[in-house]
């Protein structure tokens, strides 16, 4: 039979146990090589594999009046070869790699993960387009990557149903000359506009060493992980690092209204958005459980009422987008066939009316947060994910070991913390609201 005392000691140990599984954290050690470039290194032995990621400071922040999408572009020049590696994608794939790269507002990232035996290749892989992609930029690369991105802009903006809305919410929230014009991806004429020159200067401007972070996770020594770090980046020169774009975030000041026509939507869309806040802001851990108690799952307000209950709606969702020069809060409502922007829009309205009143319950923030919490520790399951999440904390907070922190804010989050945020981040008289329809009808119409 089990005493008073054992049970007692059970619950102690249980709760230490919980409170323990509750704050991961990621074992880490960094450094910073003389020509600047900041590297981290994380062990994780439980498969014989390695990630590496690279993070470049540079994204559609760095973005110049009539030069938009060049960290973009560069996302893809990037793969067509340097000096040494003519064909990156083939060597990857003769190593058995799982590789990519991507843009967004304010990094360009470049990562694979390899068989253990091969970290020494994909450092020199990556070493050597960072050292060694100038000298091998030429007209033809340039203009074939000109026309990839252009094609992708054709095939993932303009021919996706409302891609185009997203560019018209990037062009309403950030007007000329705001970086963020234009989104990521950048305008086409622009892009074909760019020069030779003017790419170069770019590549000579951001991609070094002091303006990179390299994070390794996996199965290496740390020993020798440093000696290949310092013996394939180390000769890379050194070079100032570039300034961090410092711009006002415009402030919608009223309700601006939009209707744009889209010619391969087949059912009106709309979407509601409202300025936002910059990484790690006092207010974005409520804003984020504000978002899931709003439209973040099937249990949420927004589409109990729009898809459950009215059958208004094919699909909703809300996000809090914390952006470097400031972001955005977002709803989007897609119609049931047959309904209307102005139905939705009404019982958007009605739903956060309510919670700006009355709030969120108490059961909606602790299954909010859950969520939220659940989905930071599910990031780190892989070598990949911890290599991004360490990167990801690097550039914002300065420290790659912050993820303790990041899930401990997120649990101090109050239901009047959500409340409060709900008032300040969504009020009623300035919002974008962005009204997409079908082309060839008439907003507003039953179809």
């Amino acid at each position: 039979m089990r005493t008073r005392a054992a049970t007692t000691w059970l619950l102690v140990l249980t709760g230490a146990l919980a409170a323990h599984a509750a704050e991961p954290s990621i074992p880490f050690e960094e450094y910073t090589l003389p020509n600047g470039l900041r590297v981290i290194l994380s062990e994780d032995h439980r498969a014989p594999q390695v990630a590496v990621s690279v993070w470049y400071h540079v994204g559609a922040a760095n973005q110049r009046p009539g030069k938009s999408g060049f960290a973009h572009l560069f996302e893809h020049m990037m793969f067509s070869g340097s000096e040494h590696v003519a064909q990156p994608d083939q060597v990857l794939a003769a190593i058995g790699a799982q590789t990519n790269g991507s843009t967004n507002f304010d990094r360009t990232n470049y990562f694979e993960t390899v068989p253990a035996v091969q970290l020494p290749t994909a450092l020199w892989l990556e070493s050597d387009r960072m050292g060694f992609l100038l000298p091998t930029l030429d007209q033809k690369k340039l203009e074939t990557q000109r026309d990839v991105v252009s094609n992708e802009l054709r095939q993932r903006i303009e021919n996706q149903p409302y891609g185009r809305t997203f560019l018209a919410l990037c062009d309403s929230l950030y007007p000329k000359p705001h970086p963020y014009f234009h989104c990521v991806i950048g305008a086409v004429e622009e892009i074909q506009a760019a020069s030779l020159e003017d790419v170069r200067d770019f590549f000579r401007e951001f991609y070094r060493p002091s303006n990179a972070t390299l994070a390794l996770v996996g199965d290496f020594d740390p020993k020798t992980a440093r000696e290949l770090v310092s013996k394939y980046f180390g000769p890379l020169p050194a070079a100032p690092v570039p300034p961090k774009p410092e711009v006002p975030q415009p402030r919608l000041e009223k309700v601006v209204e939009r209707t744009l026509s889209d010619p391969v939507a087949r059912i009106p869309q709309l979407q509601m958005v409202w300025n936002g806040v910059k990484p790690f802001a006092p207010e974005e851990a409520a804003g984020d459980i504000l978002s899931v108690v709003l439209g973040g799952t099937k249990t949420s307000r927004l589409y109990r009422r729009l898809v459950l209950e009215k059958q208004l709606a094919t699909n909703v969702f809300a996000a809090n987008a914390s952006l470097g020069l400031g972001g955005y809060f977002q709803v989007v409502a897609t119609a049931r066939e047959g309904h209307t922007v102005a139905e939705l829009r009404k019982e958007v309205e009605a739903v956060l009316e309510e919670l700006r009143r009355d709030g969120p319950t108490d059961q909606e923030v602790t299954r909010a947060k859950r969520n939220v919490v659940g989905g930071l520790v599910r990031s780190v399951e892989r070598v990949a994910g911890k290599a991004e999440q360490l990167n990801a904390y690097a550039m914002y907070t300065g420290d790659p070991g912050y993820l303790p922190k990041d899930v401990a804010r997120y649990q101090a989050v109050t239901r009047p913390q959500v409340h409060a945020v709900a008032k300040s981040l969504l009020p009623a008289d300035r919002v974008l609201v962005l009204d997409t329809e079908p082309a060839g009808t008439t907003p507003g119409a039953q179809r």
